[in-house]
């Protein structure tokens, strides 16, 4: 953290020591005899002439840091002074002709001075040689004699400098060094007056200065002020810098703030509006008069109740009718049936009263809001669940239908960017598609051509691949093989199966399978009906018995000897797992994930029914709803939002099911428009989970939320509505970059410093905010006695006085206004008389005792207005 210094003025070097452009220079002389030093008096040299006004041209762009107000401003305040910001904080004294004597001791005269014009008292400079040349009325130039008090040094001096010599020692390295922190400043005494364009300039305040830029002979003294001259009412001035800017309309910062006036929402006809449902159905009669209360996105605190009808009676009826035809689609599906009647086109195989199978045949309804998502066709019975509220109540139908018709004007726009978002999906669905299709015909030849084999032949067909097929066997039989068994883990417990492959099984066999027997010429040689086989079976007559069954094949003998197959159950050993691992789905999807690699591959497995199903994906849409809920339908978002008064402050909070209402019919409609347009999507996604502005998602997905909870309690403040500032006044539209800050209070007061929680602004138009407080309820705002504070934007350090007339106390110069400085409007500052002095502040600084002084007067601290949180809630 730093403090804020001012000083009258800063000078270096030779400027330091010079008496206007003149610097007296001598020589000290001192020596040493037998340990005894002599310093005889000093020489004195001649007198240099250092450089002037008169010799300077200008001076480098950079040197500029900042003005204020910057350039091009369009509403500017009127009330602040113009200024100018130069990076070397001693160039104002630089060359600095003579000096001034107030009451705070001498200071220089800075040989620059900043004059503020109106346009239409004078043109922009003109080009000229060498500088730009400005021709000003004299009339509103400030007064040249005064202009020490109006230049100063800023210094930016860590919290720790309390003393005045060590601020100056860091306020001179600053100053060497050229830092950043420490700065001079030149101020134009001006009052600006509103709705004006202005021209500001930083001209030479010397008529030597003066002379050398318009490139005439010089015909001033170093020490004499540019202006007045005699027998002229206007002067040329040739100008080192220049900008414009504009004031806006009457109207500062303060008094726009302290116009604001709090309405709660009910006197100010906020939140609610009462619409007409007598007649729900347009093509139905109807059922006589009935209206309900309609809240929106923003309720007043405390104000949720359940629905009612001014006739109980037609809302029980509609809710009955309601649910009828919101079930009507599904129970269409279920009812059975009988031929001849209409959804039967054909007479069903066996006998009468099938259900309907044909998913097409379904009833015209309205929406079932949620369905997609949790899978019900049906409004849930239980009068609390979230779907049960969304779907029967006619202002959360009214919210859902708000998403719903959004996604029907922006569809287009929606789709282009989800297609963008899908990226590589759609090439990994055509892959998955054809791996699946292969996968079905993979599985059709196994049958046909695997499934009869024996072991014997199933061995032999994949004795080519043998040694890629991965095999288990049981650590039991390792003594009938030579394959090596494992050491037993750190708790002791032997591995009960022993990886391998099947060359590995077959060439550790000992004795139980020979060499060879596997191979396709051995099987060639020694198949059933082949002519060694045939040969043995003949017998000594020459007769082959054609009722003989062949023998058992050797290959199979071997393996029943060795274990890994049973005489019980032989698919259940060696077979089955060399079938196993010949599943086609499970080797499309070896295959599939080198070609897609993916994380969904985790969730998948062989036996899964579709393990090649194509990936179902939604879009994100990161834009917060609430802004086109806004923009769109104002109203709806809002009731009553037209009719706010200027300058008002209302305080309301969040309706967390209003928001969980139109969030699930906005993607509850967007999911089927992803199905008609051939999205891979399985309509269960959360497209939109943004309500509010903010880095955080409102809702998760509405996939995950338990059926039996209360509509909005999934949102993310739990259900609880977050508080939010209504603001509509000049002063949103005149200082668009007010800042609201949520402030806890320590005693029933504002603490001395605070940063606050700062508020996410959504601007409704250019003088309508909203200002939401995230994780600020009612509750917590009482029970910590909260303090919403206005905070005036500041672009950069300010200075000028308040507006209106002279105050009834001046308690501290912070309450000085241009009324009590009696300067009216487009006239300058006097030093003389001078205002004042403060009644309640300790040690105040004097007008016009030096420039840091004034400086100190004049400076602009960023005014603040407080409402307190349980006034505002009626505490």
């Amino acid at each position: 953290m730093s403090a804020r210094w001012f000083f009258s003025s800063a000078r270096l070097g030779a400027a330091a020591s010079a008496q206007g452009q003149a610097l007296a220079t001598s020589v000290r002389f001192a020596r040493d005899i037998d340990g005894r030093r002599e310093e005889p008096a000093p020489v004195q040299g001649p007198t240099l002439t250092l450089v002037g006004p008169g010799d300077v041209f200008g001076f480098e762009r950079t040197m500029v840091l900042r003005e204020e107000p910057p350039p091009g401003t369009a509403d500017a305040a009127e009330n602040v002074l113009a200024g100018v910001e130069l990076a070397h904080a001693d160039l104002p004294w630089l060359l600095s002709p003579g000096t001034a004597f107030p009451p705070g001791g001498p200071t220089p005269q800075p040989w620059l001075a900043l004059i503020v014009l109106a346009e239409d008292e004078a043109a922009p400079p003109r080009d000229a040689r060498p500088l730009p040349v400005l021709t000003a009325p004299v009339a509103a130039l400030p007064p040249p004699a005064e202009r020490w008090a109006w230049a100063h040094v800023e210094a930016r001096l860590p919290d720790n400098v309390t003393d005045e010599a060590g601020a100056r020692t860091l306020v001179e390295q600053g100053l060497r060094a050229h830092s950043a922190d420490v700065v001079a400043r030149l101020l134009c005494p001006r009052r600006l007056a509103p709705d004006r364009g202005w021209i500001a300039a930083l001209v030479p305040a010397t008529a030597a200065g003066r002379d050398a830029g318009l490139n005439v002979t010089p015909g001033g003294a170093a020490t004499e002020d540019a202006w007045p001259i005699a027998g002229r009412d206007t002067v040329d001035l040739p100008v080192y810098h220049w900008w414009r800017f504009r004031t806006g309309k009457a109207g500062t910062f303060e008094e726009l703030a302290r116009r604001l006036r709090f309405r709660p929402a009910a006197e100010a006809g906020l939140g609610s509006r009462t619409i007409d449902v007598g007649r729900p159905w347009p093509a139905e009669p109807t059922t006589g008069p009935a209206t309900v209360p309609l809240d929106g996105a923003l309720r007043p605190p405390g104000t949720a109740v359940p629905e009612t009808w001014s006739d109980p009676v037609a809302q029980d009826r509609f809710r009955t009718l309601l649910t009828q035809r919101l079930d009507a689609p599904a129970r269409r599906r279920e009812e059975p049936v009988t031929p001849g009647e209409e959804g039967a086109d054909q007479p069903p195989e066996e006998g009468d009263g099938q259900p309907v199978e044909d998913r097409d045949t379904v009833a015209v309804a309205p929406p079932l809001y949620g369905s997609h998502h949790t899978g019900r066709q049906t409004v849930p019975d239980e009068p609390d669940s979230w779907m049960n509220t969304l779907n029967l109540e006619v202002r959360r139908r009214v919210a859902a239908a708000l998403g719903t018709r959004y996604v029907q004007l922006e569809q287009e726009f929606l789709m282009a960017r989800a297609w963008e978002q899908v990226g590589e999906i759609r090439q990994a669905n055509r892959l998955l598609a054809t791996g699946e299709l292969a996968a079905v015909a993979a599985e059709r030849a196994q049958r046909k051509h695997l499934d009869p084999l024996g072991v014997a032949d199933l061995v032999t067909v994949m004795a080519p691949v043998s040694g890629r097929m991965a095999l288990s066997v049981p650590a039991s039989v390792a003594s009938e093989t030579t394959l090596a068994v494992p050491d037993p883990d750190e708790s002791g417990t032997a591995p009960e199966m022993i990886g391998t492959t099947l060359a590995g099984l077959l060439a550790s066999a000992k004795d139980k399978v020979l060499a060879g027997t596997a191979s396709t010429s051995f099987v060639r040689l020694t198949r059933s009906n082949g002519a060694l086989a045939r040969r043995a079976r003949r017998g000594a007559s020459g007769d082959t018995p054609g009722d003989e069954q062949p023998a058992d094949p050797v290959l199979a003998r071997g393996l029943r000897d060795m274990g890994v197959m049973g005489d019980d159950a032989p698919e259940n050993g060696l077979p089955g797992e060399l079938r196993a691992g010949l599943a086609a789905a499970r080797l499309q999807m070896l295959r599939m994930s080198d070609r897609i690699p993916a994380d969904f591959w985790a969730e998948r497995a062989p036996t899964d029914a579709r393990p090649l199903r194509p990936i179902m994906a939604h879009p994100k849409f990161t834009v917060p709803i609430a802004e086109e809920l806004l923009a769109r339908w104002p109203e709806w978002a809002l009731p009553g939002i037209s009719a706010l008064p200027p300058d008002s402050v209302t305080l309301l909070e969040t309706n967390p099911e209003f928001i969980a209402a139109l969030l699930v019919g906005l993607n509850h409609e967007f999911n089927r428009e992803l199905l008609w347009r051939e999205f891979p999507t399985d309509q269960r996604g959360t497209p939109f989970a943004r309500f509010w502005p903010g880095d955080d998602a409102d809702v998760e997905e509405i996939a995950l939320w338990p059926p039996d909870t209360p509509l909005g309690s999934r949102l993310r403040t739990g259900g609880q509505g977050n508080l939010v500032l209504l603001v509509r006044g000049d002063l949103l539209r005149r200082f668009p970059g007010t800042a609201l800050l949520a402030v806890r209070g320590v005693d029933g007061k504002l603490p001395p410093t605070f940063d606050g929680v700062p508020a996410t602004p959504l601007a409704l138009d250019e003088s309508t905010v909203l200002y939401l407080f995230a994780g600020l309820d009612a509750a917590r705002a009482r029970a910590e006695d909260w303090f919403f504070v206005f905070r005036e934007p500041m672009r950069g350090t300010q200075f000028g006085f308040d507006s209106g007339g002279p105050p009834e106390e001046l308690k501290t110069w912070a309450d000085l206004t241009w009324g009590a400085v009696g300067v009216p409007e487009a006239a300058c500052v006097r030093l003389d008389p001078a205002p004042g002095p403060p009644t309640r502040q300790p040690d105040p600084p004097l007008w016009g005792h030096d420039p840091a002084d004034m400086a100190r007067i004049a400076f602009q601290q960023p005014f603040q207005l407080a409402f307190r949180a349980t006034t505002l809630l009626g505490g």
